[in-house]
């Protein structure tokens, strides 16, 4: 169904939509994970979910709701100096900080997300907010805003503490928001990187297998403790769409999710679109000339297209000349744009 809507400002807006059938899958998929969510970002539409509102310990992956408010922080350039209270408490992983070391706020973050550092996490909470307590009002804020309605987090870091919890379909939710921080995903998707405290530069090593089994995989987090379990939340580009992957207490969360990923791929169906259109001439024997809009592209949900031209073109117009262009959007984020081409000669 096409719907057409016209607007004479500085240009003709044609808004197109193309209504795809709404695909339902079936769940019985061999996963060891006791709770998991497979959405596509753009849409947070669910393309698998076992166990989804099941309040679980999420780990480390914690630390992605930890390094999206740092990297929303606008202070990622700053200098933090280690504090004593910093480092209290701090076990498990750690990138091994000092009182007194000096490292920017970047560095911390690459600490946390690469390296899974419990004491970089706690280094971003206290000069953020100057305690944990503080810091985690403001993750649970973001929570709210996010629509995370079965989440609480009580540390930066997700070490076991009474009340720190969230589900399956919370934590794709997140995910879905924090693959757009390009700051983020950069960190995220990298498998080592260089920081430097005091001057001196030190290589940290992503725990993350999957970006070394595909470039398809461009992050997001792992995560372990006794209580919860194997964590794992993943990002997969595929054509022009991302799928994201959550597994909660998953003993073999590798190959759960490539078991997801391979099954929401077919969750995906082909969408092509071809349009022509009549835009009107100036200074031509011809009142208008024929032009053609073309796409094709692979999506789980509705797309809309606004489609932008001139409400008339100036003569001599060639054979393939541009005369506007098209904007494909997913739930109002765009995610391809396609040219207007004439498809004709006009003298």
């Amino acid at each position: 169904m096409i719907r057409l809507l016209c607007c004479f400002f500085s240009a003709v807006f044609l808004f197109v939509s193309l209504i795809c059938p709404e695909f339902v899958y079936a769940t019985d998929i061999n996963i060891s994970a006791e709770s998991a969510v497979v959405m596509d970002a753009y849409s947070q539409k669910i393309l698998f979910e076992k166990n989804p509102d099941i309040n679980k310990a999420v780990a480390s992956t914690t630390k992605i709701m930890t390094c999206l408010i740092a990297s929303e922080s606008n202070r990622l350039s700053e200098t933090v100096t280690i504090t004593a209270e910093m480092l209290d408490g701090c076990e498990g992983s750690l990138i091994y900080l000092n009182e007194g070391d000096k490292i920017t706020l970047y560095d911390l973050v690459c600490g946390a997300m690469i390296a899974s550092g419990n004491d970089a996490a706690n280094a971003i909470a206290f000069f953020i907010s100057g305690s944990i307590e503080e810091f985690a009002k403001l993750m649970n804020s973001k929570v709210k805003s996010l629509g995370m309605n079965s989440t609480k987090f009580v540390t930066p870091s997700g070490l076991d503490k009474d009340g720190n919890h969230s589900t399956a379909g919370d934590m794709a939710i997140l995910a879905s928001y924090a693959v757009f921080n390009k700051t983020l995903m950069k960190i995220a998707s990298m498998k080592s990187a260089e920081i430097t405290v005091n001057e001196e530069k030190t290589t940290i090593y992503n725990h993350n297998k999957l970006l070394s089994f595909s470039e398809s995989f461009i992050g997001l987090k792992t995560g372990y403790t006794e209580k919860a379990g194997r964590c794992l939340i993943s990002a997969y580009k595929y054509k022009r769409n991302i799928i994201i992957c959550v597994t909660l207490n998953a003993p073999d969360d590798w190959e759960d999710h490539k078991t997801l990923v391979n099954y929401a791929k077919k969750c995906y169906k082909d969408i092509s679109q071809k349009e022509t259109l009549k835009i009107s001439t100036v200074g031509a024997a011809e009142n208008c000339v024929d032009c053609e809009l073309e796409y094709k592209l692979k999506s789980a949900v509705n797309v809309k297209t606004l489609i932008y031209y001139y409400p008339f073109a100036y003569a001599p117009i060639k054979c393939g000349d541009k005369l506007g262009y098209a904007e494909i959007y997913v739930n109002n984020t765009l995610i391809k744009t396609v040219d207007i081409i004439a498809k004709e000669d006009v003298k």
